[in-house]
């Protein structure tokens, strides 16, 4: 298969994954607590924001940061989440509700599944 080895090398580039999820934190941060409208699309319901949004942040742990494992960003994103619902349940302009923080965890298990996936259908391994 030809894209094997590109798409081999464009995993194993830990520095931009690690990049790219630090932005990501900081923006969807950024995003749970402004009280402005959202400068860019998004999903008509809240929950959908939330499993896109922790879908992308489990895929470039898993990608940034492979050697660790599962549980370790499962726990860490999934506290984030919580933290992100707490800080907001001070804020005048948001509130805390615990569908979010499932639509969280749905959103890094959808992550993992997907990303296990299509290592699977290119054959490819993540470096350790």
């Amino acid at each position: 298969m030809r894209l094997r080895h590109p798409f081999h090398k464009l995993l194993a580039l830990q520095p931009l994954w690690r990049a790219l999820f630090c932005l990501s934190l900081i923006a969807i941060t950024w995003l749970g607590f402004t009280s402005e409208p959202y400068p860019i699309p998004s999903a008509a319901s809240d929950k959908v924001n939330h499993l896109m949004a922790f879908m992308e942040l489990s895929i470039l742990a898993r990608l940034g940061w492979p050697a660790i494992g599962y549980l370790v960003p499962l726990a860490v994103l999934a506290s984030y989440g919580i933290a992100l619902e707490l800080g907001q349940a001070f804020t005048p302009w948001r509130d805390f509700a615990v569908l979010d923080v499932m639509a969280d965890v749905a959103g890094i298990l959808i992550g993992y599944a997907s990303l296990a996936l299509l290592l699977r259908l290119t054959g490819t391994r993540l470096a350790s």
